[in-house]
């Protein structure tokens, strides 16, 4: 038994990458408020000016989101008028998910705010280490994906 095991579970790379991801949305939330954009915003609205209308199920794939925080967040930016939604005609039972002028313009506007937060978080590293760590991350990212409860999914 250890004798200090807060101390040591503080340590644990799952513990040490939930910390990051909470600075990490709350430099977001900070940069980005005045477009009122979070994160799953911003990379449902880069995925739709990158790949085109997609139905929901693709959309989620592409983004790692499970189908109800996909249908959450599209219905918000369906809100705002970023995206529109509709059935596709080709399947009835899918909603095809584009990407509205405003949509795109709001994801440019917030471009240099979202480049200022991938500054702020890594402004502790010097440049080979963030280089680094991206890379490390890229590579847990992908060969950890298959144990995701919510997996990127390449579209067919």
């Amino acid at each position: 038994m250890t004798a200090a095991p807060f101390s040591e579970a503080s340590q644990f790379p799952g513990n040490l990458l939930r910390r990051c991801h909470q600075i990490s949305v709350a430099i977001f939330l900070r940069k980005c408020e005045a477009y009122q954009l979070t994160q799953l915003h911003y990379i449902i609205l880069c995925a739709l000016e990158e790949h085109g209308s997609i139905d929901q199920i693709t959309l989620g794939g592409h983004t790692a989101l499970d189908r109800n925080t996909v249908a959450v967040v599209v219905k918000k930016l369906e809100e705002r008028g970023l995206v529109t939604r509709q059935r596709n005609p080709d399947d009835r039972r899918a909603m095809l998910v584009t990407l509205t002028r405003e949509g795109k313009r709001l994801r440019h506007a917030a471009e240099p705010s979202v480049a200022e937060v991938q500054e702020e978080i890594l402004a502790p590293l010097q440049e080979e280490e963030r280089a680094t760590l991206c890379r490390l991350l890229q590579t847990l990212a992908d060969e950890n994906n298959h144990l995701s409860r919510v997996p990127v999914r390449q579209a067919d």
